[in-house]
């Protein structure tokens, strides 16, 4: 975790989106991508970058707010917010957000919000055909809105196999 971190303050320090691969204790890479803005440092992170059709692999979204106070986004988690969903040019994005009467706060300091990243269709999208086609996708993050700015991670790419 911390050399996971590292690769984190690495990417920060040199601001904007950047992908990072940082070996951990146990050989395995982790894969982020950050994002800087005056004040905030949102990362996504992933632990592997090819997933099986149908499945789907854990990752990790990490939202330093650095700007001295508190923050709200509207949406609740984990409903939509915070979503991370595969597209390419055959699979486009198909925004989950819709009218959510709740916040979500965003403390001073670190939130860190662990999901996942599925290999299939969002229900939206093609529901007779769950499993994605075997291809090369980039990630996109369901991301609240809200007057705070925070940036929205930038892309992995993720390649589903069969």
């Amino acid at each position: 975790m911390k050399r996971l971190v590292g690769a984190v303050l690495l990417a920060v320090s040199l601001g904007g989106p950047l992908a990072v691969a940082q070996a951990g204790a146990s050989g395995h890479s982790t894969t982020v991508v950050a994002t800087t803005s005056k004040g905030w440092v949102v990362s996504l992170a992933v632990a592997k970058t090819t997933v099986r059709t149908g499945t789907s692999i854990p990752a990790t979204i990490t939202i330093v707010n650095r700007t001295g106070h508190s923050a709200t986004v509207e949406g609740c988690l984990p409903n939509f917010d915070f979503f991370v969903v595969l597209v390419n040019a055959k699979v486009p994005y198909q925004d989950l957000s819709g009218d959510v009467a709740c916040s979500t706060p965003l403390r001073r300091g670190t939130t860190v919000i662990h999901t996942q990243i599925n290999a299939i269709y969002s229900a939206t999208t093609t529901a007779m055909n769950p499993d994605l086609p075997i291809g090369t996708y980039h990630t996109v993050v369901n991301w609240p809105t809200g007057p705070a700015h925070i940036p929205e991670p930038g892309r992995l790419y993720i390649r589903v196999v069969g």
